[in-house]
């Protein structure tokens, strides 16, 4: 249930400039996002920052194809990741990760 709502919520919050994240698997799912749409190879993560900074750095070069990459790149950057990272993080990575119906609610 937990990742269903979290996938929902980063699919809402995409179309809208003014909102954040509001936890890691919210984050996560972003990062899965991120490294599906750049077609990179998922690496391990020591935690939730080097997960960002990691999916920050792919993305330096990346240019984004719509107002919904725009806001969940900009969410991305202004998170502050939780300590929290357990098993449903690294799920919510694969979602995004392994997204077949993207922007689809």
């Amino acid at each position: 249930m937990v990742p269903a709502l979290a996938r929902m919520a980063v699919i809402i919050k995409a179309d809208h400039d003014t909102n954040i994240i509001t936890g890691n698997y919210e984050m996560a799912y972003i990062c899965g996002l991120f490294h599906h749409l750049t077609g990179t190879a998922p690496a391990s993560f020591e935690g939730p920052e080097d997960m960002q900074g990691r999916t920050l750095a792919l993305m330096e070069n990346y240019v984004c194809r719509d107002g919904r990459e725009e806001n969940l790149l900009r969410m991305l950057k202004l998170y502050k990741p939780e300590k929290t990272f357990d098993d449903q993080v690294g799920q919510m990575f694969h979602m995004g990760l392994s997204e077949k119906r993207l922007w689809q609610r």
